[in-house]
């Protein structure tokens, strides 16, 4: 038996034009498909940095910096209540213990829990979603800090009796409760230090106007120890001496 394959009404050569015209259009619109594809996916990543770099300027940025301002400030506080446990007046004591307030803040990463619960940042490309990672797993540690800061500064307040002497445990645990805000106030001002670092190298720095102001107060509410942070210098968290030591204001 034989097969006789119909013919193509205008012939062969014409035929095959119409199929490479067709295949041409599909592959025009697959390419098209694609820029606009592409396309979007730039204006979604576009957005999710700018977002960022909002919450990290304006928010989280801001309180690192207060806090690098105030951080010797709030040093020699909780160090002048701990040297001075056994040698100051109940009074006195009492007084410091109730003056030192640090700041409570909450640390936002709203942005970045978007890029992470989405597909921007497998179009980000690895390079630039560890650039932003960078200063976002700081703000957990922060985050804990400041809860940690926060109820240690309420046990110090109730280390002392409301009135009368304190007894050699209530100092005692007193010195020991103003020591531990000590080493997480100077954890503080080392993880803001390097949080403002990670957000400058994203181009995230903290505005000028803001940090102006934020100057300003400090030095309005604290006085002359408040130190203006150098956005600039060498972070020793990003140190290699930082693996052997961990950096404190003061020894």
């Amino acid at each position: 038996m034989h097969f006789h394959l119909p013919k193509p009404l205008h012939g062969w050569r014409a035929f095959a034009g119409e199929v490479g015209i067709i295949v041409l259009g599909v592959l025009i619109a697959l390419g098209f498909g694609a820029l606009v594809d592409e396309w979007q996916w730039r204006g979604k990543i576009r957005r999710a940095e700018d977002a960022m770099r909002i919450e990290l300027s304006k928010d989280d940025g801001p309180q690192a910096y207060a806090r690098a301002l105030i951080g010797g400030c709030l040093d020699a506080q909780i160090s002048r209540i701990h040297d001075g446990a056994e040698t100051a007046s109940p009074e006195q004591l009492r007084q410091w213990t109730a003056a030192y307030g640090p700041p409570f803040r909450v640390w936002d990463s709203e942005a970045w829990n978007i890029v992470v619960a989405s597909d921007i940042g497998s179009h980000m490309g690895s390079d630039r979603a560890i650039a932003w990672s960078k200063p976002y797993r700081i703000v957990p540690m922060l985050t804990a800090q400041n809860a940690d800061e926060a109820r240690l500064v309420i046990d110090m307040r109730n280390a002392l009796p409301l009135s009368g002497p304190p007894s050699p445990s209530d100092l005692q645990n007193l010195r020991r409760t103003s020591g531990q805000l000590r080493v997480i106030n100077r954890r503080f001002v080392t993880s803001a230090q390097l949080l403002l670092a990670r957000i400058g190298a994203n181009g995230a720095q903290v505005p000028v106007a803001i940090r102006r102001e934020l100057i300003s107060d400090a030095r309005a509410m604290y006085g002359g120890c408040v130190t203006v942070p150098d956005l600039n210098a060498p972070v020793s968290a990003d140190s290699v001496a930082a693996n052997l030591k961990s950096p404190s204001l003061s020894e």
